[in-house]
């Protein structure tokens, strides 16, 4: 959720509307308001509580008849949905430029400039308490499902359109409130009665026809594309299959070279002609013609980005022209193959963009980081690592934030917390100078609970991409001061995007349970060298930023012909940090939890406000790796969604009730070191195929000693942190001995009762409570746990288990299956949807706040898998084939491979 402000329409009129240079004519307001307000006193006179629709069409009516709005009409789109949109909103009116509005009784989200909602009238359909210092948005469900309802139209409407900002009004019988929302919180005007006072209605209604189109919340450097245009045309032109489009399975084989078709013909029909040739400086699309010469690079498409790209021209659909960098290079985009689905927070969209200078498909982000001094964005740290030609990271191309676009709801409601806690200290500053002179120069604070008047704090983004990541980390920093605590409650977003060269695949493609660990493998190995070479670490490494880039690579055994190599790739670097390799601790730039919480350590969770280490790492890399494989491959979880809620949703409050941990079977896991079923709790297995009635699935030994090997290191560390936790804990019980007794060690048993309860005074009878002995690990247990600390060890167990031709006692022969995948068991009809756990973690951080003076903002949701451009999979290469560092097969030896640290990179 984004932050709440509820503010009087005076201050709303001064503070919020951008000033459009002039007001508008005051004579649009006073020549109609008696007119106007004896309109509506009749609707009202006859029925005190008319239908929506009778106030609707009144209201719609009076704005077009006395053209209150200039240059605006209004529209009553309620009938039915637009084809195009899957949620089916049907809002009750609209404002369009005039020339847009829809004739067809149906919403046109492509043009709305400003939507009004319409109710009967009372408090139970209002979705907001001007009264509730404390939450200005009730419970109630009618009064939340009105709120929810008004949050629909305005995500919808950010969906299909370009913004970073929007208009709405809130009619409810008699009385409206004025609402600008943004992608960090909505500012409310306090409700007022238009029949009594129309002028407030009026006012503003004059005044947003004067706004300009950026101050209206148009995004300037998103231009939509209108039916016949050049760009269009382009678009279509290269969205048709071409002959020379490649297969993208890995192994199959590709001539090395375009023989029939010159790169020319692959770059539309505009592209032999140049911008000093055909370019007109009153074309608003002569940037069309600025195209780059051939760099020389093979000028062909993997057939499923071609794909793709073309999926994502739907009819009726707005497309854009993106500018993007410093030098506002233009992108063309249809519908986005990815987007978030909730409104507050990054807001991210990914496109399969057509880049207009090289005329090559590309993969454009668009969204709004979290905005903090010293925080770079993704871009920043793909540069950093560009010059590692074997890091397996996207490509970047082009990035940088839009010029201007910054969220206002967060900013606002910061500076009306400060005005709030300025007047509480000058308030008791008068107190005590009233009461004790000598004490005046002491202010009372403001208890951390306090917010203003209301102002409702966010208590968690349910965003993307979980993509949010919330929460609220101690780890570095100072929090006591007052900068660090106005830091916690406020959340600031700028809007970015970035561009990568290479249009990626899914991981839920993979054919095979060996090409999943082959990814896996690239993946960590990118992460190894981030960390060792840049001191990076991801901070996300989570099912949906591990992605499948095809690439071509030398054949030596076909001359003339090229073959497909699948790479892991580590995608998503917007939350990565260079870290101290000392130990050392460092500021906090973000006041959040980093990661996503199904792909989290357990120590992580447990031990926060501690930083992400290596180890956390890697354990989110098990994690990823167990849900794919859980997903895609052959085993005995019968109730794989029930597993996936399970293992990776699930939570719960730790015994302090001031920290949540994971699920029981992801805590079991790593603590005992073997995975479990759920209900059941027996065994996890994996059979490299399904078995029959007449004879039992072949157990898959080689994954399955993948994964013992993973879960022998973490039982290790979490045996080493269990000691550890029990070493302090005896430390502390004897520091306060040498004090004397506390009383939070001690404990008196009740004479009658035989209850323990907390000791009140020195005569009760005591007993002195003592930590729980744990036994010291071995140092073979100690050694093994520190093997986490560094990537090298663990990539060459992953490495020796796609490699070994028999188990350790060379009882077993392993056997890497060729396609042992099966189709996605988490696919659109599974039934698997996170959201109801994510918003009971959410309540579950909202109790946890009652009981702890540390503000949290609440948890990370689950991130959405990408859903990055890919296509059916039908072959792939054999187990037999081995991987070079440059990602070429090879049948060489371990021993011949450039290992750099052991790591293939």
């Amino acid at each position: 959720m984004g932050h709440t402000v509820i503010v009087d329409f005076s201050e709303f009129e001064t503070e919020v509307m951008v000033d459009a240079g002039h007001r508008p004519d005051p004579t649009l307001v006073s020549d109609n308001v008696t007119s106007v307000q004896n309109t509506f006193k009749q609707l009202y006179a006859k029925n005190e509580r008319p239908l929506e629709d009778q106030i609707a069409e009144t209201m719609v009516s009076v704005i077009n008849e006395r053209g209150l709005c200039p240059g605006y009409a209004a529209a009553l789109p309620r009938y039915s949905y637009n084809p195009t949109d899957t949620s089916k909103a049907k809002v009750d009116a609209a404002l369009y430029c005039d020339g847009h509005t829809p004739g067809d009784g149906r919403p046109d989200w492509t043009h709305v400039r400003l939507y009004i909602e319409f109710k009967r009238g009372g408090t139970s359909l209002d979705p907001f308490d001007d009264d509730d210092v404390d939450n200005p948005e009730p419970a109630a469900a009618k009064r939340a499902a009105a709120r929810s309802q008004i949050t629909a139209y305005t995500r919808t409407t950010f969906f299909y359109q370009h913004r970073n900002a929007l208009y709405s009004l809130f009619v409810n019988g008699q009385e409206f409130r004025v609402l600008r929302w943004d992608r960090s919180g909505v500012v409310v005007t306090k409700k007022l009665n238009y029949v009594d006072d129309l002028t407030p209605l009026l006012k503003f209604l004059a005044y947003f026809g004067r706004l300009s189109d950026s101050q209206q919340g148009i995004d300037a450097t998103a231009t939509l594309l209108t039916p016949g245009s050049k760009a269009l045309k382009l678009m279509a032109e290269l969205s048709k299959d071409h002959p020379s489009d490649m297969p993208y399975e890995e192994g199959v084989s590709v001539p090395a070279q375009v023989s029939t078709v010159s790169p020319s013909q692959l770059r539309g029909s505009s592209s032999p002609r140049t911008r000093k040739a055909r370019g007109k400086k009153d074309d608003p699309e002569s940037y069309l013609d600025d195209v780059e010469p051939s760099d020389g690079s093979d000028p062909r498409v993997f057939s499923y980005v071609r794909k793709k790209f073309r999926e994502s021209l739907v009819p009726d659909w707005p497309h854009y022209r993106l500018e993007v960098g410093p030098e506002k290079r233009p992108f063309l985009v249809g519908m986005p193959v990815y987007f978030s689905k909730y409104l507050f927070g990054r807001g991210t969209r990914g496109y399969v963009a057509l880049d207009v200078k090289s005329r090559r498909f590309v993969f454009l982000k668009d969204s709004w980081r979290p905005f903090y001094e010293g925080v770079e964005p993704e871009g920043h740290y793909l540069q950093m690592m560009s010059s590692e030609d074997k890091v397996s990271i996207p490509r970047l191309l082009v990035h940088g934030e839009v010029p201007g676009d910054f969220t206002f709801a967060a900013p606002y409601a910061q500076k009306k917390y400060n005005e709030h806690r300025a007047a509480h200290r000058e308030a008791a500053l008068e107190r005590a100078r009233a009461g004790n002179p000598q004490s005046g120069d002491h202010a009372v604070p403001l208890a951390h609970d306090e917010a203003p008047r209301g102002t409702k704090r966010s208590s968690g983004t349910l965003d993307d991409e979980g993509e949010t990541r919330d929460g609220v980390s101690d780890a570095e920093g100072d929090h006591g001061a007052e900068t660090g605590l106005e830091s916690r409650y406020f959340r600031h977003y700028t809007h970015y995007r970035i561009v990568v060269k290479d249009v990626c695949l899914s991981f839920a493609e993979v054919k095979s349970s060996y090409q999943l660990v082959n990814m896996i493998y690239d993946c960590m190995s990118a992460h190894h060298i981030a960390y060792r070479d840049h001191s990076l670490l991801h901070r996300d490494v989570s099912a949906g930023n591990v992605i499948i880039r095809p690439i071509l690579v030398d054949n030596p055994v076909k001359p003339g012909f090229k073959t497909v190599a699948w790479n892991g790739v580590l995608t998503d670097w917007e939350l990565a940090k260079v870290v101290p390799k000392d130990g050392s601790q460092q500021r906090a730039r973000q006041p959040e939890w980093t990661g996503t919480w199904q792909f989290m350590s357990v120590a992580y969770v447990e031990n926060h406000p501690a930083a992400v280490t290596v180890a956390d790492e890697i354990e989110s890399f098990f994690h990823v790796l167990l849900f794919y494989a859980v997903r895609l491959l052959n085993h005995n979880i019968e109730l794989v969604t029930e597993f996936i809620i399970d293992y990776f949703d699930d939570f719960k409050l730790m015994k302090d009730r001031t920290k949540r941990t994971c699920g029981a079977l992801k805590v079991l896991a790593m603590r005992n070191g073997q995975l479990s079923t759920t209900g059941i709790m027996q065994p996890v297995e994996f059979y490299t195929a399904p078995g029959s009635e007449t004879s039992p699935p072949k157990r898959h030994t080689g994954f399955e000693a993948l994964l013992a090997f993973f879960l022998e290191h973490f039982r290790a560390r979490y045996e080493v942190i269990m000691w550890s936790r029990d070493v302090k804990k005896t430390e502390l019980t004897e520091e306060e001995e040498e004090k004397g007794e506390s009383k939070e060690n001690l404990r008196f048993i009740h004479p009658l009762r035989h209850r323990t309860t907390l000791a009140s005074g020195p005569s009760v009878l005591r007993r002195k409570v003592k930590s729980t002995s744990v036994k010291e690990p071995s140092d073979e247990t100690k050694s093994m746990a520190a093997l986490l600390d560094d990537h090298v060890s663990i990539l060459d167990g992953i490495w020796d288990s796609l490699n070994a031709l028999t188990s350790e006692d060379g009882s077993v022969d392993i056997q890497w299956p060729v396609a042992d995948a099966v189709t996605d068991r988490l696919s659109s009809d599974s039934g698997y949807d996170p959201r109801p756990h994510v918003l009971a973690l959410g309540e579950l951080q909202k109790s946890i706040e009652t009981h702890t003076s540390t503000y949290m903002e609440g948890p990370p949701p689950l991130k959405k898998m990408k859903s990055s451009a890919s296509g059916s999979v039908e072959s792939q290469a054999g187990p037999s084939v081995q991987r070079s560092a440059d990602g070429n097969p090879t049948r060489g030896s371990r021993k011949k491979r450039d290992r750099k640290g052991k790591a293939r990179a």
